[in-house]
């Protein structure tokens, strides 16, 4: 997974995350097949992407402002315009950031566009529950979650959920792995809280993920070719 659109260490230093730039780029990388986009709603209620550093991120974020401001002062693309350099075969992680994204703002930019597959992700299994009844290709993922593992994965299932993601590394062991791939739910591990290239890639073969964060790839070696899915 393209995080943020990076898709290496080299990306990361020399593009904006989440930008229409470094999107475009890791589309044409053949060992990606799933970009992970910071959505965000402007006063305007124009959708786009961005995560932002700390103080953006908890702070700044909470004060809405048009897109005309934010574009001027974060250089930010909308949504619209990064789907336009992502290619059909590509799956698209959408990643909420503001809480008053609706159904109907994400089906109006998606409209007459088809991908291999859009993840729609948030914390809150209450939030999603707006994203009901959705097109064929539209599936949910619970991440960020530090109780996700007491949840009733069978009505997750019935909701429309395909994937249980963990944010932190003291969440996985055997027993949940085991427990995700019994109720037919495909297990994530985001790589924000691993300490090291060592001990993620550690995680990654000791319990077969096969899908994963472009945060530590520093060239393709380094990865089993197994594990070139994501």
């Amino acid at each position: 997974m393209a995080h943020r659109g990076f898709f290496d260490a080299a990306s990361r230093r020399r593009y904006r995350e989440n930008s229409r730039e470094v999107c475009e780029l890791a589309n044409a990388q053949d060992y990606i097949t799933m970009i992970e986009l910071d959505i965000r709603k402007s006063a305007d209620g124009v959708l786009y992407c961005y995560h932002g550093k700390p103080f953006f991120y908890h702070i700044l974020s909470k004060f809405r402002r048009p897109l005309s401001h934010i574009q001027q002062r974060y250089g930010v693309n909308t949504l619209e315009e990064i789907l336009a350099v992502i290619s059909a075969d590509k799956i698209v992680f959408l990643d909420f950031k503001h809480m008053d994204i609706t159904r109907d703002d994400v089906l109006k930019v998606f409209n007459g566009r088809t991908f291999r597959e859009v993840i729609l992700a948030n914390k809150s299994v209450k939030f999603l529950r707006r994203f009901h009844s959705m097109p064929q290709g539209f599936v949910k993922v619970i991440n960020g979650n530090v109780l996700s593992s007491f949840y009733n994965l069978d009505k997750l299932k019935a909701q429309g959920y395909k994937y249980f993601e963990t944010l932190f590394p003291f969440q996985i062991n055997s027993r949940i792995v085991r427990k995700v791939r019994a109720h037919g739910l495909e297990f994530m591990c985001a790589s924000n809280w691993f300490l090291s290239r060592r001990q993620y890639l550690r995680a990654l073969r000791r319990y077969d993920i096969h899908y994963f964060s472009s945060d530590f790839i520093q060239h393709l070696p380094e990865y089993p070719t197994a594990c070139l899915r994501r």
